[in-house]
C-alpha cells in the first residue's frame, strides 16, 4: 500500500511482480504467447519504474535479471531465437553487481537458456561470459582449443570481442578438419570473427598452433622469450624492447610458418593476414595451400569493410605452395565483379542503453563496429600484384582460369608464373590480359616452346603497358626470333626482355637483334646461355648495343663466342650507353679478354658493372682487367677466374686506380692468406674517403686465420666483408676481435668455416663491451657489426641459443645468423 494515501493503492513494483508471476504460470500451462505477453510488459514496466532510481541498484538489478530470464526462456520455448539470446544478454549484464549469494543461481540458469538460444555448449557460453566480463581465476585469458568453432560460437565469439575491456590473450590450437557446414559461410564468419579480433582494443596476443601474433600488428613476429629475457636479469637491461621489429615491412614475410597447420588454422591465419594487414603485400610462400584453405583467402581479400588502421591486401605471393587448376579456380574469384551473396553479418554495436529502450523490438542487423575504408577514405583497387611461382599443377587449366578473372580487374599490374606447368596451348590465355594494365608478366620455366612464345608475342603486343618480359628457360629455340623480333620493333613501351637459357642459336640471335636495334625504349637485353657462337651473330648483338640508345644492360652470360667474335662486342663499348655487362663463362682467356676488353671498354666512362666471374683469365687476364676497365666501374665480378696470390700487386692497380669502385668479388680464387696483402696496405694508408670500396667478398679463397686477420686495418672502411668457406678457426677469430682497430661492417659472413665456441666467445665479448660503452658516451665513435653469418660452423645447437639469448640482453643491435 501507498504511504501518504486515504485509500490503499498497490505499489508499480508489486504489479510489476504480479504480472512476472502470471507470465512464469502461463509459461508452466504451456500457454507461453499469453505469458510472454505478461512477461514484457512486466520488464517494461520495471523499466520505467527503476528509471527514477527509487530503488538500492542490487535491487533494481536482480529483478530486471529475474524478468529477463523468465521472458527468455519463454522466446526459447517459442523459438525466437535472437529474441531469447538479447534478453538473456541483458539479463547477464544485470547481474554483474550481484554476488553469488544475491543471484540465487539466476546467472547459471539465464546461461544455460542462452546456451539454448545460441545452439552452442552450456559450457563454451559460461566460458564466453567469464571472458566478457573478466571473471575467474585467468580472467584475460580465452582457450577456445576445446570448442568446435560452430556458427553459433563464432557469433558469441565476435559479441565478445567486441564488448569485452579485460580479454587480453586468445587461444585457437584447432585439430578439427571436418567441418560441418559449406566453405562460403565458414570463411565469412571466420572473416568477421577476426575483423573482431584485430578491432578488439584490449586484446593483446592471439595464439594460433603456438604461433603468436599481436592483433594489432600481425606483420609483426612474436618469439617467445627465454629465461634470460623474462627474468630479473633482463629488467635491468630492457632497452632491448624498442629495437624488436620497429620497421613494418613493404612485404610482410609468412613464408613457412604456416606450412605445419591444418586447413581451418590455416584459414584463420590467412583471414588474419589479410583483414588486419598494414602492407603493401603478403609472402605466403611455402605453406602448402590448396583449395581447403584457399577460399578464406580470397574471402579475406574481397572484404570491403575492415578496420582503419588497415590496408588492402595489392601483392600476393602464393610461391611454393599446392595450387593446381581446382586452386586457381577459387582464386580466381579474388578479381570476380559479382558481389559476394554470403554475408551473415551482425550487429554487435549496440550499447547497453540502445539495448535496454528496445527490448521489443529484438531484430538487429548491421556490420562489425569501427569498420570503413582505412584513413584517408580511399576506395584501393584489391590486388594488382600476383606471384603463383613454383605451383607446378596449375597448368594450362590454372592459367586460364586466372586470366579470365584477372582480365576483368583492369588496374591488374603484375603476374608472375614462373614454373606453373604451362605449356604452348596456356600461352593464349595471355591474350585476355590486354584488358588490364599489365607491366610485368614473367613466365619462366615453363616448356612453351617457339609455337607459345609466338602466341605470347602477338599477345603481348595488345598489352600496350608492358614494360617487363620474362621468358628464361621455356625451350624456345630460333623458329620463335621473328616474332620477338617483331614485337621489340613495334612495342611502344616494352623496356626489359629477358630469354636467358634458351636455344635461339647464333641465327636466331641475328633475327632477333634486327628488331632490337629498332627499338626506342629497350633498356635491358638478357640472353644467357642461348648457344650464341658466331662472328655474325656477335656483329648484330654489337649493333643493338651502338643503334639503341637506349639499352642500359646486356646479358651475354654462358655463350662461347668464336675469339673473332669478342672485339666487336668489346669495341661496341665505346659506342654505347650501356652501363652493365653479364659476361660470365664465356669461355675468356687471357688472350681473348685482351681481344674484348682492349677494343674499346677502356675508352669509356660509361660502363659501371661487368661481370665477368667463371672465366678463365688467371693472373695475366686479371692485369689486362685491372688496366683496360672504365674508370666509371662501380661493380667488379671475377669469382671463380684461376686467380692466385701472384696477383696481389695486380689487385693493388686494379682498386687504387678505379676511384669508383664500390664492389669487388674475388671469390673461389686461390689468393692465400698474403693475395690482398699490397691492397689492405695501400687502403690503411689512404682515408677511406679516398677509395670507394665497401664490399669485399672472399669467400673461398683459401685465406686462413691468418688472412682473415690480415683484413683487420680495413674492418673500419668496408661495410661488407665476405669470408665464407676459408678455413677460418676460433683462434682467428679471436685475434681479429682481440684487436683494437676499429670495425664497423654491416655484415661479416663467416659462414662455412671453423669456428667454434672460443670464437663465438670472442665475439659476444667484444661487441658487448662495445655496447656498453656505447650507453655510457653515444657520442663516443664504437666498433659495431649489424650482422655476423655463423652458419654451418661447429657451433652446437646449445651454445647458438644460449648466444641468441645473451645478446638479446646485452647487445640487441648484433644479429647473428647460425
Amino acid at each position: 500500500v501507498m504511504a501518504g494515501t486515504d485509500s490503499g493503492r498497490v505499489h508499480p513494483l508489486m504489479t510489476a511482480l504480479t504480472f512476472l508471476n502470471l507470465s512464469a504460470v502461463l509459461g508452466d500451462i504451456d500457454h507461453d504467447d499469453h505469458g510472454l505477453r505478461w512477461g514484457l510488459e512486466a520488464l517494461s514496466m520495471m523499466y520505467t519504474l527503476f528509471a527514477e532510481g527509487e530503488f538500492p541498484e542490487v535491487v533494481e538489478k536482480y529483478y530486471l535479471a529475474l524478468a529477463c530470464h523468465n521472458a527468455a526462456l519463454l522466446n526459447v520455448k517459442l523459438g525466437r531465437w535472437e529474441a531469447a539470446v538479447e534478453l538473456v544478454n541483458e539479463g547477464i549484464n544485470f547481474s554483474k553487481v550481484l554476488n553469488e549469494s544475491d543471484d540465487d543461481g539466476l546467472r547459471k540458469q539465464l546461461i544455460a537458456i542462452g546456451a539454448q538460444a545460441k545452439h552452442v555448449p552450456e559450457g563454451f557460453l559460461t566460458e564466453a561470459v567469464s571472458a566478457l566480463n573478466g571473471w575467474g581465476e585467468e580472467c584475460g585469458v580465452w582457450n577456445l582449443s576445446f570448442w568446435d568453432f560452430s556458427i553459433g560460437e563464432i557469433k558469441e565469439e565476435i559479441h565478445v570481442l567486441k564488448n569485452t575491456t579485460t580479454l587480453k590473450h586468445l587461444i585457437i590450437d584447432h585439430f578439427d578438419d571436418d567441418r560441418r557446414y559449406s566453405n562460403e559461410i565458414e570463411d565469412t564468419l571466420l572473416a568477421q570473427f577476426i575483423l573482431a579480433v584485430v578491432s578488439c582494443q584490449s586484446l593483446e596476443l592471439l595464439t594460433v598452433a603456438s604461433l603468436d601474433f599481436d592483433p594489432r600488428k600481425v606483420w609483426r613476429r612474436i618469439k617467445k622469450r627465454s629465461f634470460l629475457e623474462t627474468s630479473w636479469y633482463a629488467s635491468a637491461l630492457n632497452f632491448t624492447n624498442i629495437l624488436e621489429n620497429a620497421l613494418k615491412p613493404d612485404i610482410a614475410l609468412y613464408k613457412k610458418i604456416l606450412q605445419n597447420l591444418n586447413a581451418f588454422s590455416k584459414k584463420v591465419v590467412l583471414c588474419l593476414i589479410v583483414l588486419g594487414n598494414e602492407c603493401d603485400g603478403v609472402d605466403l610462400s611455402e605453406n602448402n595451400i590448396d583449395v581447403r584453405s584457399i577460399t578464406a583467402l580470397v574471402r579475406a581479400l574481397r572484404w570491403k569493410r575492415r578496420p582503419k588502421f588497415t590496408r588492402q591486401v595489392s601483392t600476393v605471393i602464393l610461391r611454393s605452395n599446392c595450387l593446381d587448376a581446382d586452386t586457381c579456380r577459387e582464386l580466381a574469384k579474388t578479381w570476380s565483379p559479382e558481389e559476394d551473396d554470403c554475408y551473415v553479418e551482425e550487429d554487435l554495436e549496440a550499447s547497453e542503453a540502445d539495448r535496454s529502450s528496445g527490448v521489443v523490438d529484438m531484430a538487429l542487423k548491421g556490420t562489425v563496429a569501427d569498420l570503413g575504408p582505412r584513413d584517408g577514405g580511399e576506395d584501393e583497387a584489391g590486388v594488382t600484384h600476383l606471384d603463383v611461382s613454383m605451383n607446378s599443377l596449375i597448368g594450362d587449366e590454372g592459367f586460364d582460369v586466372l586470366c579470365a578473372s584477372i582480365a576483368e580487374f583492369e588496374p591488374f599490374k603484375v603476374l608472375r608464373a614462373d614454373t606453373i606447368g604451362l605449356g604452348a596451348l596456356g600461352c593464349e590465355a595471355v591474350a585476355r590480359l590486354s584488358t588490364t594494365h599489365l607491366e610485368l608478366l614473367n613466365i619462366s620455366n615453363n616448356s612453351i616452346g617457339s609455337e607459345g612464345a609466338e602466341t605470347l608475342c602477338r599477345a603481348a603486343l595488345e598489352c600496350h603497358s608492358l614494360h617487363t618480359l620474362e621468358m628464361d628457360k621455356c625451350n624456345i629455340d630460333g623458329k620463335a626470333a621473328k616474332p620477338l623480333s617483331d614485337l621489340l620493333e613495334h612495342h611502344g613501351n616494352l623496356r626489359n626482355i629477358s630469354l636467358n637459357n634458351n636455344h635461339l642459336g647464333s641465327q636466331g640471335a641475328i633475327e632477333f637483334c634486327t628488331g632490337a636495334a629498332e627499338s626506342v625504349c629497350l633498356k635491358s637485353v638478357h640472353l644467357a646461355y642461348n648457344g650464341i657462337e658466331t662472328e655474325e651473330a656477335a656483329e648484330q648483338i654489337a649493333e643493338v648495343m651502338r643503334h639503341c640508345e637506349t639499352l642500359l644492360e646486356m646479358n651475354l652470360s654462358g655463350n662461347h663466342f668464336y675469339a673473332s667474335a669478342a672485339p666487336h662486342i668489346g669495341s661496341a663499348i665505346e659506342h654505347s650507353r650501356v652501363l652493365t655487362m653479364f659476361l660470365e663463362d664465356m669461355g675468356f682467356t687471357d688472350n681473348t679478354i685482351d681481344d674484348f676488353l682492349d677494343h674499346g671498354a677502356a675508352e669509356t666512362q660509361d660502363l659501371q658493372v661487368m661481370i665477368l666471374s667463371d672465366n678463365p683469365v688467371g693472373d695475366e687476364g686479371l692485369g689486362i682487367i685491372a688496366e683496360c676497365l672504365s674508370i666509371g666501374l662501380t661493380d667488379l665480378s671475377l669469382s671463380k677466374c684461376n686467380l692466385t696470390g701472384a696477383s696481389q700487386a695486380t689487385l693493388l692497380n686494379l682498386v687504387s686506380l678505379s676511384p669508383n669502385l664500390r664492389s669487388l668479388d674475388l671469390s673461389y680464387n686461390d689468393l692465400g692468406p698474403h693475395g690482398c696483402s699490397d691492397m689492405v696496405m695501400w687502403m690503411t694508408q689512404n682515408e677511406k674517403e679516398n677509395f670507394s670500396l665497401r664490399s669485399l667478398e672472399l669467400a673461398g679463397c683459401n685465406l686462413g686465420d691468418e688472412g682473415f686477420y690480415q683484413l683487420v686495418p680495413v674492418l673500419g672502411a668496408l661495410t661488407y666483408v665476405g669470408a665464407k668457406d676459408n678455413g677460418i678457426t676460433s683462434a682467428g677469430l679471436t685475434a681479429v676481435m682481440n684487436s683494437n682497430h676499429m670495425i664497423q661492417l654491416k655484415c661479416l659472413d663467416l659462414a662455412k668455416n671453423k669456428i667454434g665456441e672460443l670464437g663465438v666467445h670472442a665475439l659476444t665479448e667484444r661487441f658487448q663491451q662495445e655496447h656498453k660503452r656505447s650507453l655510457w658516451n653515444p657520442k663516443q665513435l664504437t666498433s659495431t657489426i649489424d650482422q655476423v653469418i655463423l652458419s654451418d660452423n661447429d657451433i652446437a645447437p646449445g651454445l647458438a641459443a644460449s648466444t641468441e639469448a645473451f645478446l638479446k640482453i646485452h647487445n640487441p643491435l648484433l644479429t647473428v645468423v647460425w
